[in-house]
């Protein structure tokens, strides 16, 4: 199930669709500056969060619009330059959203004039904090959940006593009584998340319901060791409760292990207009490379990761990894390759000791140059060709289209042991996948994936089988790329 959005000359954002999924995990919005990011978590957030449109859009057009789409349930927002709005239809989605620093819930309570008020109230007033807030703060912030064992609040309905907007947090160490207002930010960061986190966990009712969480560069207010717990924390409770939570980001610590259909990248082009790729690859995404503070003497690009496999099958097995520190980066996609080549190239990412490579499939040859010229591309770096167009259109071309025996009966004797490959390729056959459009093979190579489960066999395995296969059975194939990485590494 997909949310779809439609922003309409808001911002910067001319017109823009975004597809967002409602199966719970962790998903990332990325991009490098000013592309939207956090206009586009805003705007989504119009669905279940009411909030002033100047005051976080500035200037809107007479013609500006949110539509949201799900199933046959519609709602939007239009808005002109006045600030009114008008709504029509409804979509039952929960949610919440935490912004950015400035317009986000960490300095809501920072006036002198609040200050003022939070340090006139009285400890009989207060009450414990709820555990699932107390303990997760300590555990993300500390990594110790008794950290702010003393938390306290506000006990509600008190905040008119006082004066308050809000029904603010306070802890207790050493003798010595903190509000909220004078804590970190990163502590108010975290109560905002973890009380908003609470308070949908408590109106689940029915967990089926989709439930949108959007947190703005979080990492701005958190330590790398603090982000990791967060998304371990997250992750955790996106599965429990069935959320779906996006985050808009710049930081690898956050998607380094988002997988790539679950990363949206804003790009954007030379006459500002953007476009949403997904999916994305997290190298691509963040434009960086995973620990190049350690120094790697060789970082080869790929598309995907089925490539890395292969990769990393012929540099093992020839012994091209003695005394070097490689890395093998899947993209997504040939042309985020040649991009992000390029554009570390250009910076100088990789500094003038590491040499940069690129492995293409070798069904897009003829692609390549067109795309360089087309682009401005000149990428003075070794590239070169898998020697198969790609796993998935060999395994079809060599299993299915042209029955290659051998290959067959390897793959039953040591993969598909309880379902044979012939069953498994009848019933792709009868099942659907066969009368579209599979010419790349990844509907078939889906179909063996599940098998492959099953079957308590990894992707690693069946990708040894094959490059062993190749290997045996065209070694003149192999040996060109053998021969392209002894010279180049």
């Amino acid at each position: 199930m997909k949310l779809s959005m439609s922003i309409s000359h808001i911002k910067s954002i001319k017109n823009l669709t975004v597809d967002f999924p409602l199966e719970k995990g962790l998903y990332a919005i990325t991009g490098e500056n000013a592309t939207g990011k956090s206009t586009i978590s805003m705007c989504a957030s119009a669905l279940f969060y009411h909030f002033n449109p100047n005051q976080y859009f500035g200037l809107l057009d007479d013609d500006s619009s949110i539509t949201f789409e799900l199933g046959d349930q519609h709602q939007t927002y239009k808005y002109d330059s006045k600030g009114n709005i008008s709504k029509s239809g409804h979509i039952s989605v929960k949610g919440f959203f935490e912004g950015s620093l400035i317009f986000g819930n960490r300095f809501r309570n920072a006036t002198f004039g609040v200050v003022s008020k939070l340090d006139a109230i009285e400890d009989v007033d207060l009450t414990p904090a709820d555990d699932f807030i107390r303990e997760n703060l300590g555990l993300v912030l500390c990594n110790d959940k008794t950290y702010y064992k003393e938390l306290h609040r506000l006990k509600r309905g008190l905040q008119n006593k006082y004066r308050l907007g809000g029904i603010p947090f306070f802890y207790t160490r050493d003798g010595v009584r903190v509000h909220q207002a004078h804590m970190s930010t990163g502590e108010n960061l975290m109560l905002s998340i973890l009380h908003s986190l609470k308070m949908r966990i408590d109106e689940r009712g029915d967990i089926n319901t989709p439930c949108l969480v959007f947190l703005d560069e979080i990492e701005l207010a958190l330590h790398a060791s603090a982000l990791r717990r967060l998304v371990s924390l997250l992750n955790d409770i996106s599965n429990r409760y069935n959320m779906a939570i996006y985050f808009s980001t710049h930081s690898i610590e956050l998607i380094r292990d988002i997988k790539p259909e679950r990363i949206f990248y804003i790009q954007k082009y030379i006459d500002n207009s953007i476009d949403i790729l997904n999916p994305c690859y997290p190298a691509y995404a963040t434009k960086n490379l995973y620990d190049s503070n350690l120094g790697y003497d060789d970082v080869i690009l790929v598309e995907d990761d089925l490539a890395k496999l292969i990769v990393y099958n012929l540099l093992r097995d020839h012994s091209l990894l003695s005394n070097k520190l490689v890395c093998v980066l899947p993209c997504g996609g040939w042309q985020n390759v040649l991009r992000l080549a390029n554009d570390i190239l250009q910076s100088n990412l990789l500094g003038s000791k590491s040499k940069i490579l690129v492995i293409l499939d070798g069904d897009i040859k003829a692609e390549v140059n067109p795309f360089l010229q087309q682009n401005n591309i000149v990428l003075n770096t070794p590239l070169n060709y898998l020697p198969i167009q790609s796993l998935e259109k060999y395994l079809k071309e060599n299993t299915y289209d042209n029955v290659n025996q051998k290959l067959t009966q390897e793959l039953d004797n040591y993969i598909f042991q309880k379902v044979g490959l012939t069953q498994i390729l009848q019933n792709y056959r009868n099942n659907g996948p066969y009368k579209k459009d599979d010419q790349n093979g990844k509907e078939l190579f889906a179909c063996l994936e599940t098998e492959l489960a099953s079957n308590s066999k990894s992707r690693e395995e069946l990708i040894g089988i094959i490059f062993r296969f190749i290997h045996d059975y065209d070694i003149s194939r192999v040996n060109k790329i053998v021969s392209f990485f002894q010279e180049q590494l």
